[in-house]
């Protein structure tokens, strides 16, 4: 593998608006963090604002000074706060708009236990969120996301034999009855955001979407104490040793949205290039 660090030390984003929802801790925290570091203005938003103020010392630290920093407090497990979250990002770019959004939020926390109260704020932030926030910056009058945008979801890929169930779409009618598994629903979810990034290609062609899955990450997220003990114990043993840093997974992603060769392959998926390359191998061509 390349030294992502290497690749995106040579980028300057000076004078570019970028927004991570999700980005007061794990995965989103080190894409601001390195964001502010090549020059970018940056804009977070998450639910803890202790989090919150202090990352926006930690960008103002490592950025540029003419950058401009933010914090936006919202608990994106109600739509209306989604919603206004979409506003909040619209005044904080005003004309020059949003050149590089990232979508961080979510994590093992947002669907325990599976209550249809926990389930619909879990399934608010995990999709509804995903989706909903680029659609309101892309269909506004005056679109917030310009020409050229990237967006960026990360979150887990899409899995094998996984499907949706447009009868129980987001599992509350399975959590009414007592029959949600944690183990089977919510992976049905990231499927959808394969679905969605394809179509906001297709339906928004002057901007690009993707969803990166480059590896297991390692973060504090899986330490919640709502989470079974035995996920504590991998989290602390094996994941701990076979997992890659924030800061990396960061270098990653911001290299395949901003860096001019990763927006020329214009991929919708992280491993699609790696799947493309297997095949060829196993078909011995």
């Amino acid at each position: 593998m390349p030294s992502y660090h290497a690749l995106t030390s040579a980028l300057k984003l000076a004078g570019t608006n970028a927004v991570v929802v999700g980005g007061t801790q794990g995965i989103g925290a080190g894409i601001a963090l390195r964001l502010a570091e090549l020059s970018a203005s940056v804009l977070i938003s998450g639910r803890n604002e202790k989090l919150g103020d202090e990352m926006v010392g930690k960008l103002k630290e490592r950025g540029a000074k003419d950058a401009r920093f933010a914090f936006v407090k919202k608990d994106l497990g109600d739509l209306g706060a989604i919603k206004a979250l979409a506003e909040d990002i619209a005044a904080w770019a005003g004309e020059e708009g949003v050149q590089y959004l990232y979508l961080s939020q979510g994590g093992p926390v947002c669907f325990t236990p599976g209550t249809v109260e926990t389930l619909t704020a879990g399934f608010n932030v995990q999709i509804i969120s995903h989706f909903l926030i680029p659609y309101l910056l892309l269909t506004r009058t005056n679109p917030v996301l310009r020409e050229g945008a990237q967006i960026c979801n990360m979150g887990r890929p899409g899995e094998k034999n996984r499907t949706i169930d447009f009868e129980d779409f987001s599992g509350l009618k399975a959590a009414a009855a007592g029959t949600f598994s944690v183990m089977t629903h919510p992976f049905r979810w990231v499927f959808m955001i394969d679905v969605f990034t394809k179509e906001f290609n297709v339906k928004f062609p002057g901007t690009h979407t993707a969803h990166l899955y480059p590896g297991p990450v390692y973060t504090e997220l899986f330490n919640a104490p709502s989470l079974p003990w035995y996920m504590h114990l991998f989290q602390k043993t094996v994941f701990r040793w076979t997992s890659i840093s924030t800061a990396k997974y960061a270098d990653i992603a911001i290299w395949e949205t901003v860096s001019d060769e990763g927006k020329s392959l214009k991929r919708a998926f992280w491993d699609q290039q790696r799947v493309w390359d297997n095949l060829l191998q196993l078909s011995e061509i």
